[in-house]
């Protein structure tokens, strides 16, 4: 867990500042980047410096946002009832989950397929929103599943030997197997926050020597719903949030910008120790740098500053 640090505006080369301007959309990921708190998804939890001044600049420079957390553990419009809550100007539909992802990949992938979904609300609701054909856990778990194309494992923290036997028997039979999440762990104010559903997918592949395929970030699935809902490009995407492997990464992959901020997960020195595919363009300490970068970008340009992937750090 890491606090945030008052830092002096980042001085940046003239092709980041560029790639700065020309970005159209941002996805703000919420634990460790927007808030700190010990329940997954903001509930109960304590905005971070330069928090609601970001979302203003993004909305003041005409570009859109989203906020996507890789837990499922709660809708995404109780998400964004709990933001609002903190003072936080988010809409309902500015919230993006792995669940979300993971109800539109299926209802794509697998055109009126049954799937067999574990989880609460959370989970359950961005499925039923998208008319998928859900599996009745309690029939899989007395044997009755029937025809099953997908098992998709989300927050589900019930998840005892009943329900590892029925996922397991449709893995077995034929059904791919997915999950919302394998972050081990979220950025948090005090208490350790561990994920739960990588957890018990690698249960499953353990079971049943199949692998799993993860739907949140940093999948295609999860970048190619970012682009589509702030409508725009890769190279116009802003990818900001505290986790190398998560943000850093998925943004290094497909090709946005990657603002890595030090207020949870990884720190400055992480960023600089981190593999290529993880390494951020941009290390930030407070959101109130941010404002002012989205503002304008040209102000921070330096002829001299370092090439891209060591500014600000």
């Amino acid at each position: 867990m890491t606090t945030a640090a008052t830092a002096a505006p980042p001085t940046l080369d003239r092709p980041l500042t560029d790639r700065i301007a020309a970005a159209r959309g941002v996805m703000f990921d919420i634990d460790g980047c927007l808030l700190l708190a010990d329940q997954p998804s903001g509930y109960g939890g304590t905005v971070l410096p330069g928090a609601r001044r970001a979302l203003e600049a993004v909305r003041s420079t005409g570009r859109d946002f989203v906020c996507f957390t890789n837990g499922s553990f709660q809708t995404p419009s109780a998400i964004a009832t709990t933001l609002r809550g903190l003072d936080l100007d988010v809409a309902d539909d500015q919230v993006m989950t792995p669940a979300v992802v993971a109800a539109e990949t299926m209802a794509s992938r697998y055109p009126g397929g049954r799937v067999l979904v574990f989880g609460g609300e959370g989970v359950i609701e961005p499925f039923a929103a998208r008319g998928v054909p859900l599996v009745d856990v309690d029939e899989a778990i007395a044997g009755r599943a029937g025809d099953v194309a997908a098992v998709v494992v989300g927050w589900d923290t019930e998840f005892g030997r009943s329900k590892i036997v029925a996922a397991a028997e449709a893995v077995l039979a034929g059904a791919e197997l997915y999950t919302t999440s394998a972050a081990p762990t979220f950025a948090s104010h005090e208490r350790l926050n561990v994920g739960v559903s990588g957890f018990i997918a690698a249960g499953l592949t353990h079971v049943t020597g199949r692998p799993y395929k993860v739907l949140g970030k940093p999948s295609a699935e999860a970048f190619q719903a970012i682009c589509r809902k702030t409508g725009a490009s890769a190279g116009q995407l802003l990818i900001v949030g505290d986790d190398l492997r998560m943000e850093a990464g998925m943004a290094r992959k497909y090709g946005a910008v990657g603002v890595l901020m030090t207020t949870g997960t990884n720190s400055r020195e992480d960023a600089r120790s981190a593999a290529a595919d993880h390494t951020p363009d941009l290390v930030l300490d407070s959101l109130e740098e941010l404002s002012e970068l989205l503002r304008d970008p040209a102000g921070a340009v330096d002829a001299t500053a370092a090439p891209s992937g060591t500014e600000g750090s």
